[in-house]
């Protein structure tokens, strides 16, 4: 899907900082961002108010997968990867 495409593109050249996956950004920068892709089906992910809350893109990401229908760790496969 375009939205891990460009987010994690995104994060390999600009998210080298301490806990991206781990500390959340603001979550009305995460609205505003999820926003853009359900409307442009992209976002300019070069707007300052996202370079300034790099977590803001880490979070669409993370959103993005606790969201899905299926995990991507099937649970036939649970206990494997555990």
């Amino acid at each position: 899907p375009q939205v891990l495409k460009s987010c994690s593109q995104f994060i390999e050249e600009h998210g080298i900082v301490d806990g991206i996956y781990r500390l959340s950004g603001i979550s009305s920068n995460i609205q505003k961002l999820r926003q853009e892709f359900d409307t442009e089906k992209t976002a300019d992910l070069t707007k300052d108010v996202y370079l300034q809350d790099i977590h803001c893109v880490s979070s669409l990401c993370k959103a993005y997968f606790r969201e899905l229908p299926n995990p991507l760790l099937m649970y036939q496969l649970y206990d494997k990867f555990a």
